[in-house]
């Protein structure tokens, strides 16, 4: 047995993800940061819905939405004339999703929101630790410890010191020294587009609510966006090099004379910097998430245009899709194979994100030819942005993971988010929700008849540490004995997932729906289990796998 189970390289929202993820888990798992301190940039700058709904489960989305904004207003101008105002008003929360926006709130908030909860769970950040190298058993042909695992080196305060995991994740940024020391290739492109960015004390706007987006003649724009519950505005201008081919330094100076020359307005003063960073457009991925006992998540695995908000939303979803699946494995609950499908499922995900954060720096940085017609463009298509993005749930239809034997008009399909909706528990009646249910290191089958409740709990006879089984019921049914029960009270659930009598639903641990079938044979929620590699838990475990 491995002293640690995860070894965690960053401690951004990715990697403070995975680590309270872990931890809530009962696995053990150290997580190292370079940096001497938390980083104060604002640097991302939205949580989607999707993420939230993660941040639910790790149980501090209600500090979340304390400290974010749903910023749903953002005036347009071309040089100094406002060229259009755009108000999308914020959606209102429904039993199925209940989180339909994207907040506005910075990284280092996120961060902030993140750590304290991984103190709650027993778990520090290490700063100013350093992974100097690292060797897998795997690599080396050896076995150095009763199981195989990872051997890295960490280097702190001029100490060297060797730790052994079970499994090491990089979630290193863009940068990442894991990803180097693999050598695994990094394709893509770099671009010489750059951009200052800033956090800083802002007088002179008079729409203080809104996001406020400029594009100067030259078609170099410049972004002010207010902080949240705080003085400052996250404050963005595109660079250009000097007549010598020389790029500016980030410096208050620069950035108030890009803001005056490209709004026309002398009244907007910059001061008292907090934070100052200069960015360069990279548009790259890896093509492998894994290297055996080594895993990329978040920048380490992909970088791309900061348009849409993609990449802090892309990384905490990296890690929730592999922290469930490591635990299952480590916990001897599922092969080895169930590792494999972090890649399957999130390889494609960033592909596609890569290519629509692209899409959206293009429009945002028109042609001149074409900016005459901003205004009857640009409009609808934040719009329409703007919307999409509160469905921003990607998918894992064609995950091996997903087995969907649903009919076409289904409105749940097996790879989809599973929706949430307000259900009464068992005897008592307890009002409570289907993302409180499905809460936990376990995944949850759904079934909606007494008959097949009992065939759910035959198939999974030996799985009771990983699985649980839920019937939901309409009022005045009988009660189901030897299963959960869970009262539909306004048929919610019924209407949600389309579901049937015979409706047999798979949940996974990070709330995907893995199995949905209206009309399943004896076999098939056996035949599922297999398929996601699940297997009993060992008569005498080598791993303690105590809860927190």
């Amino acid at each position: 047995m491995n002293p640690l189970d995860v070894l965690i390289v960053g401690a951004g929202p990715t990697g403070l993800t995975l680590a309270c993820d872990l931890i809530r888990r009962g696995l053990t798992c150290r997580i190292v940061e370079q940096r001497p301190t938390p980083q104060t940039g604002s640097r991302g700058f939205t949580l989607k819905p999707r993420s939230l709904e993660v941040l639910d489960d790790l149980g501090v989305a209600h500090r979340v939405l304390a400290a974010a904004q749903v910023q749903s207003r953002t005036r347009f101008h071309l040089g100094e004339p406002l060229l259009f105002d755009l108000r999308v008003p914020p959606a209102a929360p429904s039993p199925q999703r209940p989180y339909p926006n994207s907040l506005a709130i910075p990284q280092w908030r996120t961060e902030a929101i993140m750590r304290e909860r991984l103190a709650e769970l027993g778990g520090a950040v290490e700063f100013g630790c350093r992974l100097t190298g690292f060797h897998s058993d795997d690599d080396q042909g050896e076995d150095l410890g009763d199981t195989p695992g990872v051997s890295a080196t960490l280097q702190r305060d001029g100490v060297t010191e060797t730790v052994r995991a079970s499994y090491l994740v990089g979630a290193d940024g863009g940068r990442s020294t894991v990803r180097r020391r693999l050598g695994l290739a990094f394709p893509g492109s770099t671009d010489d587009a750059r951009a200052l960015i800033a956090d800083v004390h802002v007088d002179g706007p008079r729409h203080r609510d809104a996001v406020h987006f400029w594009m100067a003649a030259d078609g170099h724009i410049v972004v002010l966006r207010p902080t949240p519950h705080a003085p400052t505005w996250q404050v963005v201008a595109s660079l250009a090099p000097d007549a010598d081919g020389a790029w500016p330094e980030a410096s208050l100076e620069h950035l108030q004379r890009a803001v005056t020359e490209r709004t026309g307005r002398g009244d907007i003063r910059l001061t008292d910097p907090t934070w100052l960073s200069v960015w360069r457009y990279n548009l790259r991925m890896v093509d492998t998430y894994r290297a055996g006992r080594v895993f990329l998540a978040g920048d380490a695995a992909h970088v791309h245009s900061p348009f849409g908000g993609f990449g802090m939303n892309t990384g905490i979803q990296d890690a929730y899709n592999l922290g469930w699946k490591l635990a299952l494995v480590l916990r001897g609950a599922a092969g080895d194979a169930l590792l494999d499908t972090y890649q399957a499922e999130r390889l494609p995900v960033a592909r596609t994100i890569l290519a629509e954060s692209d899409r959206r720096f293009a429009a945002a940085t028109p042609p001149r030819l074409i900016r005459p017609l901003l205004r009857s463009v640009l409009k609808p298509f934040f719009t329409r942005q703007q919307i999409r993005d509160r469905n921003d749930h990607p998918t894992y239809r064609t995950s091996p993971l997903s087995l969907d034997l649903a009919d076409r008009r289904s409105p749940v399909r097996a790879g989809d988010v599973a929706p949430d909706g307000p259900v009464r528990l068992g005897a008592d009646a307890s009002r409570t929700r289907l993302f409180d249910l499905f809460r936990g290191p376990h995944l949850t089958v759904l079934t909606f008849s007494a008959q097949h409740a009992d065939a759910a709990a035959h198939a999974t006879r030996g799985l009771a540490d990983h699985l649980r089984v839920c019937t939901v019921i309409a009022p005045g049914r009988r009660p189901v004995t030897g299963a959960t029960v869970l009262f539909d009270t306004e048929g919610r659930i019924r209407r949600a997932y389309g579901a049937r009598d015979s409706t047999l639903i798979v949940v996974r641990p990070d709330g995907y729906v893995g199995l949905i079938a209206h009309r399943p044979t004896d076999h098939t929620l056996r035949d599922y289990l297999a398929q996601a590699h699940l297997r009993p838990l060992p008569a005498a475990p080598s791993h303690a796998s105590a809860s927190r």
